[in-house]
């Protein structure tokens, strides 16, 4: 259904899986196109699989790449950077609009946890982003990554994140991090890693504390509001201890109209996946196929 493809951000090469609609072909009308945005510690192996095939079947393009530093695409391992991923998209957009077939004025974005916070942003700041669906998405980094933790643990990784910064500036020293520090993490969340994503000879196992320290003053919440009037789908999952809720409630209030928020109920971060719960999976696609068909 797909064909694995690369494009050029930065002079990185990025690696991608492009799919055509299910029965298009060459002359057919333009169709809108979907880019499918992976989460923190991500690879579209993992994440760029399930939704892709769902709006594929459902008639659209879809891109669904690895952001530089993942998975087969080009960059430094380990390093994490928000407005450098998001770069990675707006070059995705431009893309796109040279694929045969695509719609260049129908173009949304799909992000799935932090893929969520790359999706709010360059919407907010790509007005050729018509539609956008954040799903158990990152709206503000400081709160996600205080909230998910206790308040000594916040301390403590707010003075390490300090410590490496000065450090850093000094020496160029680059302290790392074992990639399952640097976000929340519950007991079903670290089995669900341990079962798919270090098993894959692809993941990155080390982050570096810069990577941590970005994320403290990426806050999409901020600039939620320049995307209205496009159209934002939020959907979260109610007992999410990965990405607390409060990040799909605040940035939806943020946004301007035609939005939408949806809860999974019951659901924990990864309840929202195929790979984990096909059932609950299912709602947010519903959800989300019907946003992109209204507003795309």
């Amino acid at each position: 259904m797909y064909e694995e493809t690369t494009y050029f951000s930065d002079g990185l090469k990025i690696a991608a899986y492009l799919y055509a609609p299910k029965g298009w072909k060459r002359g057919d009308p333009p169709r809108p196109a979907v880019i499918c945005l992976h989460g923190y510690t991500g690879m579209k192996e993992i994440y760029g699989l399930d939704v892709p095939r769902e709006l594929c079947e459902a008639g659209y393009f879809v891109l669904a790449p690895d952001h530089r530093g993942f998975g087969k695409s080009e960059g430094v391992r380990g390093r994490h950077r928000p407005l450098e991923q998001a770069q990675d998209v707006y070059d995705g957009i431009t893309f796109m609009q040279t694929i045969e077939g695509v719609d260049p004025g129908r173009i949304g974005l799909y992000g799935t946890s932090y893929g969520g916070a790359n999706a709010i942003w360059v919407a907010a700041f790509d007005e050729r982003v018509k539609a956008v669906v954040s799903s158990v998405g990152v709206h503000d980094g400081e709160r996600w990554l205080r909230n998910g933790r206790r308040r000594y643990e916040w301390y403590e990784l707010r003075d390490r994140i300090q410590e490496a910064a000065k450090r850093r500036v000094r020496t160029g020293e680059r302290a790392m991090l074992p990639a399952t520090e640097t976000y929340p993490r519950d007991p079903h969340t670290a089995s669900i890693n341990q079962a798919h994503h270090q098993k894959h000879p692809l993941y990155v196992k080390e982050y570096d504390l810069e990577s941590v320290e970005t994320n403290l003053r990426h806050k999409p919440e901020w600039v939620a509001n320049r995307i209205s009037p496009r159209a934002v789908l939020f959907i979260y999952a109610e007992r999410d201890s990965v990405v607390p809720v409060e990040e799909a409630l605040e940035c939806y209030k943020a946004c301007g109209e035609p939005k939408k928020i949806v809860m999974l109920p019951k659901a924990n971060h990864y309840d929202s996946y195929h790979f984990v719960n096909p059932e609950m999976h299912a709602v947010g696609a519903r959800e989300m196929l019907a946003w992109f068909g209204k507003h795309l």
